[in-house]
């Protein structure tokens, strides 16, 4: 029934690992002649945000996690829609850190 959009963003994310383990991703929303947006996605606004994970020391499988995230998802969604998406699309977005972070200290 195409009820919700799907939506589309354009971001630079920075990657890094520290000395003592940490590792920082950063993001922010940006625009480029090669993105335009398209018409059959709405265009979606994160504005900076990002995650560092932390080691625990003394715990090598467990890591601390500080994460900022503010996004604009564009479009019209009424608010009962986005607060029964919102919860299960952040929740694969720390899953699939989870694999990231393990890849990377494989």
């Amino acid at each position: 029934m195409k009820i919700i959009s799907p939506r589309e963003f354009v971001d630079v994310v920075l990657i890094r690992q520290y000395e003592d383990g940490t590792m920082l991703s950063a993001a922010t929303n940006v625009e480029h002649p090669l993105c335009p947006p398209q018409a059959n996605f709405v265009r979606g606004y994160n504005y900076p945000c990002g995650c560092f994970c932390i080691p625990l020391p003394g715990e090598p499988d467990r890591t601390q996690l500080l994460s900022f995230f503010q996004t604009d998802l564009g479009g019209y969604l009424p608010q009962t829609v986005v607060d029964s998406f919102f919860p299960a699309s952040i929740a694969g977005f720390y899953s699939n850190l989870t694999k990231a972070v393990k890849a990377l200290k494989a």
